[in-house]
């Protein structure tokens, strides 16, 4: 067991999957982060997009569930909600509402700021996670021997302290989308990363609203909604329950046809959509928020697994790597799964093995290749998006780009599609000759049925077994 903490910079979640693994190994952990970790279910301004919906899919869940035990049981003690998605929520595409269907992987329901909460209080019971807050990483202190290795983070207090050094053999970069890091290797004499992006020019607009539920009616059986008006400057707008009965209502638009940002025009927005069923609910809530803006959504991957330097004791998960187009909810789960292929190499080899990273880089970017796959095919179905279209791109973009479509009438395609939606499976479980053939079949069905239009009412009234939920 290595004498000095592993240090891990950044504090989100992403840092405290990789605190969590690492706390397994080593006796203490040190996380470095500037911002202040509250006691209690409060926003952090280091995590801009928390205002902005989540989804933690079901390997999410499964994952998260195994690195903090308990995690689960908690959200739920605190409010959070059980959704299943093709039941309770009332989904409308293509100008055609869709049919309710039982879900074998429910998502849970709960903000951003809920779950950080849990992971952190549950990370703090190990004991072994010391949290350096209000804190800069400002660069590393290295040994040059026989190879480039690390030996320490130079840090600076917020509050005007002086600059000082914490020794460790090993750094995670778990500092998000805007990570400095790749300017402190250069800063000592090794390449950055060459970096991919896909870039669908996206953009949210988000307010929470405080739901009345005395005052809703009872044939109003969704818990969420789901609008898509793709030929409009907002593609979809979706409305999701989380903890304490409140819920939030966001605009998504592509194409750099982003939302509107003012209460007045956001209201207005929701008016003018192809069912009112949204307006109707924000109407019977209060706005407890502005409307929120985020742009900051492009797909990028920092490519680790083909960089050319060497820095023994460096690793970097999550965001800081690859990063996701938020709007398809993989960004949770993969960094949780980051962080327990980190935990399966050191247990592995060790984590002052020499190959530590590089074995590491290797096998994170062989899973992220999924994730990265499935948001980016479906990004590039919109012609505006900006990237490298690999060859296959023309192909398989519209068939990403419609999976809840397609699964609509097929039962078997479905499970298999929500599988993947939710990262139980990898997307090449959709590309089996068999899957192809189905896939083929639902999309000549969806060309011959064509797309309804014009204003849609309210969805058709649940019968039979739905009627109840």
């Amino acid at each position: 067991m290595a004498n000095q903490p592993p240090i891990v910079i950044g504090g989100s979640l992403a840092g405290m999957c990789a605190a969590s693994v690492l706390a397994r190994t080593f006796e203490r952990v040190v996380i470095i982060d500037r911002d202040f970790y509250p006691d209690t279910a409060l926003e952090r301004g280091g995590v801009p997009q928390s205002r902005h919906p989540h989804v933690l899919l079901q390997r999410g869940r499964i994952e998260l569930e195994g690195l903090f035990p308990g995690f689960v049981d908690a959200i739920h003690a605190r409010g959070g909600l059980e959704m299943e998605i093709g039941y309770d929520c009332a989904t409308l595409r293509g100008g055609v509402w869709a049919p309710r269907t039982r879900d074998k992987n429910p998502t849970l329901c709960a903000s951003r700021v809920l779950i950080e909460t849990v992971v952190r209080e549950l990370l703090r019971r190990t004991g072994k996670v010391q949290f350096i807050e209000r804190t800069n990483a400002t660069g590393f202190e290295i040994a040059r021997d026989t190879r480039m290795r690390m030996t320490g983070v130079k840090v600076r207090p917020l509050d005007g302290g002086a600059e000082a050094t914490i020794a460790t053999n090993l750094v995670v970069d778990a500092s998000g989308r805007t990570t400095k890091i790749p300017s402190w290797l250069r800063e000592i004499g090794l390449p950055e990363p060459e970096v991919t992006i896909v870039d669908p020019h996206t953009g949210y607009a988000t307010r929470w609203f405080k739901a009345q539920p005395k005052r809703r009616p009872r044939e109003w059986w969704w818990k969420s909604i789901v609008i898509d008006t793709p030929e409009d400057e907002v593609a979809t707008t979706g409305l999701f329950p989380v903890e304490e009965n409140k819920f939030t209502v966001t605009m998504a638009g592509v194409g750099g046809k982003y939302p509107p940002s003012d209460a007045d025009r956001f209201t207005q927005k929701l008016g003018d959509l192809r069912s009112p069923i949204i307006a109707e609910e924000v109407a019977l809530a209060e706005p407890i928020s502005p409307v929120y803006s985020y742009r900051n959504m492009a797909n990028r991957w920092r490519r680790y697994d083909k960089w050319t330097g060497d820095l023994g004791g460096f690793v970097a998960l999550g965001d800081s790597t690859c990063a996701f187009n938020p709007v398809y909810g993989q960004g949770m789960t993969s960094c949780a799964v980051g962080a327990l292929i980190l935990g399966d190499i050191i247990k592995r080899i060790g984590p002052d093995d020499a190959e530590l990273s590089r074995q590491f880089f290797h096998a994170q970017a062989a899973f992220q290749t999924g994730p990265w796959r499935l948001a980016t095919g479906a990004d590039f179905r919109f012609p505006t998006t900006h990237g490298e279209r690999p060859p296959l791109s023309r192909l398989l973009a519209p068939v990403f780009g419609r999976l809840w479509d397609i699964q609509r009438h097929d039962d078997v395609l479905r499970e298999k599609i929500i599988d993947v939606i939710n990262m139980v499976l990898p997307p090449s479980a959709l590309l089996t000759p068999p899957t192809l053939a189905r896939i083929a079949f639902a999309m000549a069905r969806l060309k011959i049925q064509g797309n309804s239009s014009g204003t849609v009412f309210a969805p058709t009234p649940p019968t039979n077994d739905l009627a109840a939920a």
